[in-house]
């Protein structure tokens, strides 16, 4: 991710993913590929990645088009899928709070 501006701020986006069980590096390598032709290109970053529920952390003059991107995500490793925006937030500490109950879920599942 390239480094902050001064004046730069971010913007959260929360989101989950339906119909497949995936890994972190398999959804960042179809979310890449979906962005690499847009404005997005590589100005964001999965900060939190929990089975079917993740953050993206994105410069907040491309927050639409992240979410654009976010949603074009139809396919990962050949396998059919779809990504929900939940919510956008300007700090990642409000979305960690209101879906935190997801976050622990997942966390348990693990164990």
């Amino acid at each position: 991710m390239p480094k902050r501006n001064p004046g730069e701020r971010w913007r959260y986006i929360a989101f989950s993913i339906r119909g497949c069980d995936l890994q972190r590096a398999d959804f960042l390598n179809a979310l890449m590929a979906n962005a690499r032709e847009s404005p997005l290109g590589g100005s964001f970053r999965i900060t939190v990645f929990e089975g079917d529920f993740g953050i993206l952390k994105v410069p907040h003059t491309l927050k639409d088009e992240a979410i654009r991107v976010l949603k074009s995500v139809d396919r990962v490793k050949g396998v059919e899928c779809s990504v929900d925006t939940l919510l956008t937030s300007g700090t990642i500490k409000t979305l960690k709070q209101k879906y935190k109950s997801r976050l622990r879920e997942s966390m348990n599942d693990r164990e």
